[in-house]
């Protein structure tokens, strides 16, 4: 008989979920900020530890512990001198990591296969407690589709934990809306350059989809989530492995394809989109039928350069000549003077996939970052006689392209996925085998 009771198992899903351990300590992280909670609603969190989680503690594994706030965060942490051996114990009944950040290494497979009914749900009420956020930004393009996001931090590198635990939860009945992993090709699908890619995992489900199998043990992120559920007018896709893909954007060889931060069963591979991973690292749940038809077609998905990168002409017309150096050593920058409607309207230029989003950060009156605030087709229809300044290596535009607006210094590079040489680098570096699209050396 399974000694892990209830309560333990919602202490080792805490762990999971939070928990850095060393030998004379542990401490579970709570990161309040990212939850996207109510504020009004930490006295209840409070309440939460001090009440039940300390009396699981206490009546599980017969010590206190007590709590901190700092930097938006709740840090549990057992009370000196408390002998916290047979919580290790257990973590090593589950094949659970029992030393440094549990998440970085934690496989669940052994805990699927011993955790049973109420023992699951209460392990996974300790992950959720810990990981799942309720922000309203997280939705699906509306407000009428909010999302309980599970985060998963970058830095844990762990894509197999990311797998184990949604196919985890599809298994129990949840139907996964995304997944989102810490991978350039998700982060960064249109520029090569961006450094800022490391934004993390996370696996989001339709609020309702998440509440008819699943719980908070937290009051406070119960009573949250209820109220979020309210704005829920839309239905659940269908279930992952039944699912038809549409024609997804191409993806850029980013500079960090091979990053060490990646490990190596996704380092130097190209993925076009998320279910793509799920089918690399075999969830039995992914549509791989579907990810077959994308890996087949392959070179309609891979640009070797910028598919969209924008910023001012300055920055950019250096990685323009860096472009040429390397690729076009012999030709000559071409420059034309263009109205936008003649570029948009231009058959050159139907195979360049971001020019439309590029010309709407030229002239958008506002921006978020480098994103144009405002109906995009608004501002092209708006600014459709304005002048912008073309450079390319070549008269006929086959190759990648810097476009300027000179009114403002922004400016954008972009490239055709058909262009002749982007083409024959993708017969000459890219390599398929089963799901895998590698890059080759």
């Amino acid at each position: 008989m399974n000694k892990i009771n209830h309560t333990k198992a919602y202490i080792l899903g805490l762990l999971v979920g939070g928990g850095k351990v060393d030998k004379h300590s542990f401490l579970i992280d709570l990161p309040f900020k990212k939850w996207g909670m109510d504020t009004s609603r930490m006295n209840i969190i409070a309440t939460d530890i001090l009440t039940r989680i300390c009396a699981y503690f206490k009546s599980s594994y017969s010590f206190n512990v007590t709590y901190e706030i700092g930097n938006s965060k709740w840090l549990i942490k057992p009370i000196d001198g408390a002998d916290f051996s047979e919580m290790i114990e257990d973590l090593k009944a589950l094949d659970l990591p029992t030393s440094g950040f549990i998440l970085a290494k934690a496989n669940l497979e052994k805990a699927k296969s011993i955790l049973k009914d109420i023992q699951v749900e209460s392990f996974l009420s300790g992950i959720f407690d810990a990981r799942a956020s309720l922000t309203l930004s997280h939705r699906r393009f509306s407000d009428e589709a909010p999302v309980v996001s599970i985060e998963i931090p970058g830095s844990t590198k762990n894509f197999l934990f990311v797998v184990q635990l949604c196919s985890w939860l599809t298994d129990l009945g949840s139907i996964t809306d995304q997944i989102l992993y810490n991978h350039p090709n998700q982060h960064s699908a249109s520029d090569p350059n961006y450094k800022g890619w490391k934004k993390g995992f996370k696996i989001r489900f339709l609020v309702k989809s998440f509440l008819t199998k699943h719980s908070f043990a937290l009051q406070a992120k119960a009573i949250d989530v209820t109220n979020i559920k309210k704005k829920q007018k839309k239905e659940e896709q269908t279930p992952c492995y039944l699912r038809k893909l549409r024609k997804p954007s191409p993806v850029t060889v980013h500079i960090d394809q091979n990053s060490a931060d990646l490990p190596i069963e996704v380092r130097n591979k190209l993925f076009f989109h998320y279910h793509h991973f799920c089918a690399l690292l075999d969830c039995p749940h992914a549509p791989k039928d579907e990810i077959r038809k994308l890996v087949r077609n392959a070179k309609e998905y891979i640009t070797f350069f910028p598919r969209l990168t924008k910023d001012t002409y300055e920055i950019l017309k250096i990685q323009f000549e860096s472009i040429k150096e390397i690729y076009f050593p012999e030709n000559s920058i071409h420059k034309y003077v263009m109205k936008v409607e003649n570029i948009l309207g231009n058959e050159k230029f139907r195979g360049f996939t971001g020019v439309d989003q590029g010309i709407a950060y030229l002239f958008a009156e506002e921006l978020n970052g480098k994103r144009h605030i405002g109906s995009m087709n608004i501002i092209l229809n708006f600014n459709k006689s304005n002048l912008v300044k073309v450079y390319s290596y070549n008269e006929n535009f086959d190759s990648p392209v810097l476009v300027y607006n000179s009114s403002n210094g922004r400016a954008f590079l972009c490239s055709s996925i058909g262009n002749s040489l982007n083409q024959a680098l993708i017969k000459r570096k890219i390599k398929t085998n089963g799901f895998a699209v590698s890059i080759l050396e």
